[in-house]
């Protein structure tokens, strides 16, 4: 069973800002707590081709699991990014990012799709909640930046 989410949100920034703050490995780690702990990530910008592998831990609850994360897609110029992932239950999930101006700052846009056999409705919610909260400590780091 393959499920598709999507999430459009603007923010009071460049688009290259953006897409800079969404498509940095800090970043992800401070937008991902508490929903969803990345142990071993490493620092710095996404680049095209490469391959990330973490320990995935849920609400910090659960001991980490491999969670693999290929950039198959990195281009500031375009503001374009695509991922292919899996671990933890998940058999393939793609995340397209895409970053635009909109006039009054800039949207990004989030494409994922998920595939987890009998877990799909699971991970789809929690996906739902964590890319939901994204947004808001986005919004925070950006104040703050």
């Amino acid at each position: 069973m393959r499920r598709k989410l999507r999430f459009e949100n603007s923010y009071p920034v460049s688009a290259d800002r953006l897409f800079a703050l969404v498509t940095d490995l800090d970043t992800l780690e401070a937008v991902s707590k508490p929903w969803v702990q990345l142990h071993h990530l490493p620092s710095g910008q996404v680049r095209a081709g490469q391959t990330i592998d973490v320990a995935m831990s849920l609400f910090g609850l659960f001991p980490g699991r491999p969670y693999r994360m290929s950039v198959i897609l990195c281009d500031p110029v375009t503001r374009l990014m695509r991922s292919e992932e899996r671990g933890m239950g998940v058999q393939r999930l793609t995340h397209d990012l895409s970053v635009r101006s909109d006039g009054n700052g800039a949207v990004l846009v989030d494409q994922i799709e998920i595939e987890a056999g009998w877990r799909t409705p699971f991970i789809v919610v929690c996906a739902w909640f964590a890319y939901r909260w994204r947004h808001h400590v986005r919004l925070r780091l950006l104040k703050t930046a």
